[in-house]
């Protein structure tokens, strides 16, 4: 199996590199910082695998993914990143990703993962498995439907008035929605709320800093 490895660090490229040819047998054909990086006569057609790490310098990860995908199809791509929250697992694998490892997982599971697109078959670690699990029990078991939502709401820091003018309900009634979640969720205040959407991965901080959807309709 040939694979293409794009991260930043030129100590975790040589890292993966080392392992996979020397414990795995499998050969890497290129290891480079950014897809800008690869050599003019480098061609996806060599390529089996594509590591990919999502922050990179010159563009990230994603969009390195997107053009793999366009210009390469049959490539799989396994992003191997620092980056926990579901808000960026659910973007990559949108986006086409085949697998999804976190960088605090265990060697073996890398290994594991490049198995797995070997045979066609897609790949999240277990520790990402793990906190979508959790992250799902704890809203779906605890919240409704509607307290789901006005906790997405309430956690990217709108208001009830606001809430209320884009669910078209009263402010009361949101303000009442609100003592639920806060209670259910154990949570005197919505930076708290905040905290459990970004540590279960229902947000990312990108949404948070980019979402004025609510305040334009105002």
């Amino acid at each position: 199996m040939n694979i293409l490895i794009i991260d930043d660090h030129e100590i975790v490229r040589d890292g993966i590199k080392a392992l996979i040819e020397q414990e795995y047998g499998w050969h890497v054909v290129y290891a480079v910082d950014s897809i800008g990086a690869l050599p003019s006569y480098a061609s996806f057609d060599e390529v089996d695998v594509a590591i990919l790490d999502i922050s990179l310098v010159n563009e990230s990860g994603f969009d390195t993914l997107v053009k793999i995908k366009q210009q390469a199809p049959f490539v799989k791509c396994l992003m191997l990143s620092m980056y926990e929250h579901v808000g960026y697992i659910s973007k990559a694998l949108e986006l086409g990703a085949d697998g999804y490892v976190t960088k605090n997982a265990a060697t073996k599971e890398l290994m594991d993962s490049l198995e797995s697109l070997e045979r066609d078959e897609n790949y999240l670690s277990s520790d990402i498995s793990k906190k979508l699990a959790f992250g799902d029990k704890c809203l779906t078991s605890l919240l409704t439907d509607r307290e789901k939502e006005i906790f997405l709401l309430l956690a990217k820091g709108f208001q009830p008035k606001q809430i209320a003018y884009h669910i078209d309900t009263a402010p009361k009634t949101v303000m009442v929605h609100r003592t639920n979640i806060y209670k259910k969720l154990n949570v005197t205040s919505q930076f708290g709320l905040l905290r459990i959407a970004l540590e279960i991965g229902y947000l990312d901080v990108y949404d948070v800093i980019n979402d004025d959807a609510l305040i334009k309709t105002i």
